[in-house]
């Protein structure tokens, strides 16, 4: 199977996958640390009483406050990570898929479909797991989801291995499912 024509359209859709699936930003910035542990900052808020600016109730504050913006919130939450999480191994597949289209050595083609089985049996974890999956547009998350994981099964030897077109269109009917607001 070549993936030459595909190469250009997986880089780009890697980066809109990782920069931002499935979040809304309302007023703050959420930032992943290489240990997929998400990372709010708020915009800065005066305080009107600067006496009760002591750092004991500061802290005790920061703890019992939820981000205003529910996809934030959900962001935080475990379902969100295990995104975040998802969001990783799908942008090591369209960056290892690049990798192989301009270098289709079977060292290359063995790491990619790696990464595929990663993305399927990510997805699976979600969608097996009620408390990963949001409240918020649940059906369009979990054919998102499943819709990734035909692609997996595409980039798979077997009876199921896609051509090149059927990668195309595998890939952007998951990337198209991708452009939701969950929580």
């Amino acid at each position: 199977m070549k993936l030459n024509r595909m190469a250009a359209a997986v880089a780009a859709v890697a980066v809109a996958i990782v920069s931002g699936v499935a979040v809304t930003q309302h007023g703050a910035a959420v930032t992943l640390s290489a240990d997929s542990h998400s990372v709010v900052s708020q915009p800065a808020k005066s305080q009107a009483h600067p006496a009760s600016s002591h750092p004991a109730s500061l802290h005790a504050a920061a703890r019992n406050s939820s981000p205003a913006d529910p996809s934030l919130a959900w962001l935080e939450s475990r379902g969100g990570q295990a995104q975040v999480t998802f969001n990783n191994d799908v942008a090591v597949l369209a960056g290892d898929l690049q990798i192989e289209s301009h270098s289709p050595t079977v060292a290359n083609h063995l790491v990619f479909e790696a990464d595929a089985r990663t993305v399927r049996a990510q997805a699976e974890k979600i969608l097996s797991t009620p408390a990963l999956l949001p409240t918020h547009n649940r059906a369009a998350y979990e054919r998102m989801l499943g819709d990734f994981s035909t692609v997996a099964n595409l980039l798979q030897p077997g009876p199921g291995y896609g051509t090149t077109p059927q990668d195309y269109a595998a890939w952007a009917t998951a990337t198209q499912a991708s452009d939701i607001t969950v929580w």
